[in-house]
């Protein structure tokens, strides 16, 4: 297993740069003899570097406040003002999670193209003002409403768990409101915050399904789009050194933004302030702002996350590609999905898609289990270190390690190129450090004691990992196993760098039919599959967290 992890995480990292140190353009890196710094000298040296890193880093920072200023508002009134019909609002904050990025950022192009989707038109309509999604402030706006969840689920502990009496002192004293968030509320959640915004801009860098689909149309690149059409150009020959060194760039920041993460999350203990039985959670009231405050939640709800999946719904029953609309309801139909579901090369396409997420969430939870009990009962020297190796992988974004796979399948004589199996290898990577980490998070909440009284009955490590242990672990292992499926039905840039045309999957399906055969429809009736089937998963995830906390 040692092995096996090692070779899953650091074999493609040496990998990408050995490649990144080959002078190759077009050739293999592997097949260019001796190394240079040809490729940095290059990169360092284009005009185009600075373009991408001002378009990186515009598009990074956009994203990281657009999210930040949701994410801390919404927090911070469905955990701690009486704002109305909280049981509703907080499951909606948190439904982008059940949307695969993918189609998250297929709906917005349909909701929010300057040609006929219903915001755009709605906005010229009522404001004068045009707007168009395939720009940077779309991908800002969409990267940042995508990002809410995430630093929603950080954020709101933080503010539930504030001792209300800081606040009622200060309110004594005579402070208003502004001044108590200022001064007491938002320094206290401080590294919540931070951690959260680390993480973020992690996600942003190695995201690609937002800058592809709604950037690449007006030629509008950051990073992990240049890399991807540095690999696959939709003209001319690939550019396998400047992809691969800008994918060492590229994970050399995450890795430091991940390291930062890690140390905030370290000092977070300093900021405790739950203490003993005195603690109890009041509400503060919004007095006449509690009804105008509601109306904005439940606007954003419907702009940002319910408009967009009506318009993919929409234009998936839609003839054609066109504008919602009253008169369009009496020729919807189901056409769309009936020569999806008729098309005999689908089988073989939805094949590949049942056995890449099958076996990806099997065997990515089997060994994020002996990852995490290895680590737990330090069961050998160095197995703790191994299960903080996974953590490098949190840096790759699937964009590189995609690279990195593509790279080394093509020179190691193991012959999985071009079949499914390329594609599991690369995912399995990717979920590996998550998954350890929610079966560690489950260990922790373990009773050692009924593991103990087995072992001194004189039961052997095996009996006591299936009669005992995996079943504690159950939910555990459910919901890992579910997440990871979901997560690996919507893998788009690792799935577009090692396709073939004998390991097609769905998510392909829906890349290639929006972006090159433009039909929208179509394209739109294969991205509420994907949705639909992401969305049970998400469900059947629920399902048993809220089962095991009644448990």
């Amino acid at each position: 297993m040692i092995v096996l992890v090692s070779y899953l995480i650091l074999v493609p990292l040496v990998v990408l740069f050995y490649s990144s140190l080959k002078a190759s353009t077009t050739e293999l890196p592997f097949n260019v003899e001796g190394f240079s710094l040809d490729n940095y000298a290059h990169v360092f040296g284009s005009s185009r570097l600075v373009e991408v890193t001002v378009n990186t880093t515009i598009y990074v920072i956009g994203s990281l406040t657009v999210a930040l200023i949701l994410s801390v508002s919404l927090a911070y009134l469905l955990e701690r003002t009486d704002i109305p019909f909280r049981r509703v609002l907080a499951p909606l904050t948190l439904a982008p999670m059940a949307v695969p990025v993918v189609v998250m950022a297929i709906a917005w192009a349909l909701v929010a193209n300057p040609a006929n989707g219903p915001l755009a038109i709605l906005v010229r309509q009522t404001l004068g003002l045009q707007i168009d999604i395939y720009s940077l402030p779309g991908m800002i706006v969409v990267m940042g409403i995508f990002g809410v969840p995430s630093m929603y689920l950080m954020i709101a502990p933080a503010f539930a768990r504030l001792n209300p009496e800081l606040e009622e002192a200060a309110a004594a004293a005579g402070a208003p409101l502004m001044r108590r968030l200022r001064l007491i509320v938002f320094p206290l959640i401080g590294p919540a915050v931070s951690a959260a915004s680390m993480l973020l801009i992690v996600v942003v860098l190695e995201g690609f399904s937002i800058p592809a689909l709604l950037g690449l149309p007006d030629q509008i690149f950051v990073f992990s789009s240049l890399i991807q059409h540095s690999l696959e150009p939709p003209t001319g020959a690939p550019n396998y050194g400047q992809a691969t060194t800008y994918g060492v760039l590229m994970l050399l920041v995450s890795l430091v933004l991940l390291l930062i993460y890690r140390r905030r999350i370290r000092d977070a203990n300093r900021f405790k302030v739950v203490v003993g039985k005195a603690y109890r959670q009041n509400r503060t009231p919004l007095g006449k702002w509690r009804i105008p405050i509601f109306i904005i939640v439940a606007l954003y709800m419907v702009i940002g996350i319910i408009l967009p999946i009506l318009a993919l719904l929409w234009t998936s029953l839609s003839p054609y590609s066109r504008p919602i609309s009253w008169e369009g309801l009496t020729d919807l139909t189901f056409g769309h999905f009936a020569k999806i579901l008729t098309d005999p090369g689908l089988g073989v396409v939805m094949l590949n898609t049942a056995i890449v997420v099958l076996v990806t969430a099997t065997v990515a939870t089997a060994m994020s289990v002996w990852i995490a009990v290895a680590a737990h009962r330090k069961s050998f020297r160095g197995a703790n270190l191994l299960f903080e190796s996974t953590y490098l992988v949190f840096g790759i974004p699937s964009v590189v390690l995609g690279a990195a796979v593509l790279f080394l399948y093509l020179y190691v004589p193991i012959p999985i190129y071009g079949t499914v199996w390329i594609i599991i290898v690369a995912l399995v990577t990717r979920f590996l450090p998550r998954g350890s980490r929610m079966i560690q998070t489950a260990l922790l909440q373990l009773d050692e004691g009924l593991i103990e009284a087995a072992r001194v009955t004189g039961a052997s490590p095996a009996t006591v990992t299936i009669k005992i242990l995996l079943p504690l672990l159950r939910q555990a292992l459910w919901k890992c196993w579910l997440w990871v499926f979901a997560q690996a039905l919507g893998e788009l840039p690792i799935a577009l760098l090692l396709t073939s045309a004998d390991n097609r999957t769905l998510v392909i399906e829906v890349w290639d039919t929006f972006t090159s055969s433009v039909n929208y429809p179509q394209a739109s009736a294969l991205a509420v599959i994907i949705l639909v089937i992401s969305m049970i998963a998400v469900l059947l995830v629920n399902r048993r967290g809220a089962s095991e906390k009644e448990a």
